[in-house]
């Protein structure tokens, strides 16, 4: 038998605590726990975990993460839309994870159906590339004669 896939652990992580927390007023009871946009990066996997009370940017720590990680640390990692700030912490036996958060509380979503859009559209976002914004083309200077220059 396989181990079950990390990602799967982590969203049996939660789901456990939800239903710890489904009496809290941060619950928001129309959403539900999903993993959503995970994908391999530099050794990780990266994606969205969307909750009843939050919704972060999540990364599992790959082996050298292991090294150098602690709880309650911040790890900042690159994507290739830029660099981001992440806290370090444990995640019960899945071992270390670095969040980063986009939504708390979950209130201002009406299903879970709009969560997931807005969980894809965040993980798609890490993944484009940082393209500055192009300088607009400077305007011609306006053509002066030498009467104008000189107060004429």
């Amino acid at each position: 038998m396989t181990a079950p896939d990390p990602v799967v652990r982590l969203v049996d992580y939660y789901r456990d605590a939800a239903r710890r927390m489904q009496d809290m007023p941060v619950y928001n009871a129309a959403l539900a726990v999903e993993a959503v946009g995970f994908r391999e990066h530099t050794g990780r996997q990266v994606g969205v975990i969307v909750t009843p009370w939050f919704m972060n940017l999540t990364v599992l720590s790959s082996p050298p993460d292991l090294d150098t990680w602690r709880p309650g640390q911040i790890a900042q990692l690159a994507f290739p839309s830029g660099r981001y700030e992440f806290v370090v912490s444990e995640a019960g036996d899945n071992g270390l994870i670095a969040t980063c958060s986009l939504f708390s509380p979950m209130q201002d979503f009406r299903d879970h159906e709009a969560a997931q859009v807005a969980a894809l559209a965040a993980a798609d976002a890490l993944f484009e590339p940082d393209t500055p914004d192009q300088p607009a083309e400077p305007k011609p200077a306006p053509s002066m004669s030498r009467r104008k220059l000189l107060g004429g």
